[in-house]
């Protein structure tokens, strides 16, 4: 199995608070162990990779995969609520 964090998530993740990086960590392993599995929040039509939340410990794990051709699982963003609300606000949805 291959792992891939974003490259906007990479960006942030050193300089998580020790609580919200013990929470990603958490997270990220119950997923790639097979305990966890989100929830479908979207599919992108133009690459077909679907996009899954998991949520815990107050925070928002987004990840994604590809289920017509197995790649890596792709950990996408660790969002609070606030930084989510901030996110959706900012930026419209558009095509993929």
């Amino acid at each position: 199995m291959q792992l891939v964090i974003s490259d906007a998530l990479k960006r942030r993740v050193g300089q998580f608070e020790p609580e919200r990086f013990a929470a990603f960590q958490l997270a990220a392993v119950d997923v790639v162990k097979g305990r966890a599995r989100g929830l479908l929040v979207h599919t992108s039509q133009f690459s077909g990779r679907q996009i899954f939340l998991l949520e815990r410990k107050g925070y928002s794990l987004y990840y994604s995969q590809d289920r017509q051709r197995p790649g890596p699982i792709v950990f996408e963003e660790f969002l609070t609520k606030g930084e989510e609300d901030l996110v959706l606000d900012l930026f419209a949805e558009g095509p993929d």
